[in-house]
């Protein structure tokens, strides 16, 4: 999935993909979808970037409404969406407020955004999601996969 790449990679995407010739209500796994979503807390949040994490979160909500998944799979996913927005934030601000700093394994990518923000990959996915912000972009263009992407899927 091209968003749970390293972070250079997924913000380098910009191909947009549409979900017209798959018929209306006919998709049910919101898999992928649901694994861009908690990639996206180690993209943004963990390198500081907490409300551009909540805006691609937004746009990614936003796509799943408008692909042709089955009303039981877009409310799921919402549901789900809203439940894992809270417990990951809180999980994260948890951890860092018990240890004073995130789990040695996050603590590396930490170090690495520096390198990743100064990235012209990750200026773009800013500028998309700036846009995004104001209306400007459609939601398709922050969130250019498929409808019908497997998770796991390149």
């Amino acid at each position: 999935m091209r968003w749970m790449r390293p972070l250079t990679l997924f913000l380098a995407a910009s191909v947009s993909f549409g979900a017209a010739a798959l018929p209306t209500g006919s998709l049910t796994d919101t898999g992928a979808f649901q694994a861009a979503f908690q990639g996206s807390f180690y993209g943004f949040d963990v390198c500081g970037d907490a409300d551009t994490g909540r805006l691609y979160r937004k746009a990614l909500a936003e796509k799943v409404q408008h692909c042709p998944f089955t009303a039981d799979a877009k409310t799921g996913f919402k549901s789900w969406a809203a439940s894992a927005e809270t417990r990951m934030t809180a999980d994260v601000q948890l951890y860092i407020a018990e240890h004073d700093k995130l789990p040695e394994s996050l603590d590396e990518k930490r170090v690495a955004c520096r390198k990743e923000k100064d990235s012209p990959a990750y200026r773009k996915a800013i500028a998309l999601l700036a846009g995004y912000a104001k209306g400007a972009v459609a939601f398709d263009a922050v969130v250019p996969d498929p409808c019908d992407l497997k998770a796991g899927a390149p």
